[in-house]
């Protein structure tokens, strides 16, 4: 009776032994043939596979809650990132905007120190040209009283 329960490769003389090794019902039962070893050997059969199901249904569950524990410490690391980034970015904000008030006050500065300077330069030309033009008139005096 191979290929019975729809398993091509099923024999049922045939069952996996705990370290799944394929075993003989004969070599368990003694008569392979009897119907009462077939029945015990499928029932063995059924049972292994159901250990084996429960087995791995709680792999799936213990893998389900580790990937559920993983994202939701990588997610409260994501959050942490984002919160550390955002405070980070806000205080770079604030330096950024002290820096230039500090900036366009030290610009105002230097403008009137400007202002203030070109009005010296003008003021320092003007009276320039007030002493040479005096000092062209005592020279033409000078000329004058000595011919």
């Amino acid at each position: 009776m191979k290929g019975s329960l729809g398993n091509p490769g099923f024999d049922e003389s045939s069952r996996h032994n705990q370290f799944g090794s394929i075993t003989s019902f004969a070599s368990v039962n003694g008569n392979s043939s009897s119907l009462k070893g077939k029945l015990l050997g499928l029932e063995d059969n059924v049972k292994g596979l159901n250990e084996d199901i429960g087995s791995n249904k709680r792999d799936v569950l213990l893998l389900r809650s580790e990937k559920d524990s993983l994202e939701s410490a990588l997610n409260a690391k994501v959050m942490e990132l984002r919160k550390y980034l955002m405070n980070e970015l806000s205080r770079i904000e604030d330096e950024m905007k002290r820096h230039f008030v500090h900036q366009k006050q030290e610009n105002n500065r230097m403008q009137q120190q400007i202002t203030g300077l070109k009005g010296e330069k003008t003021a320092m030309q003007q009276l320039l040209l007030k002493l040479q033009r005096r000092l062209s008139d005592l020279e033409g005096q000078i000329g004058n009283e000595s011919g």
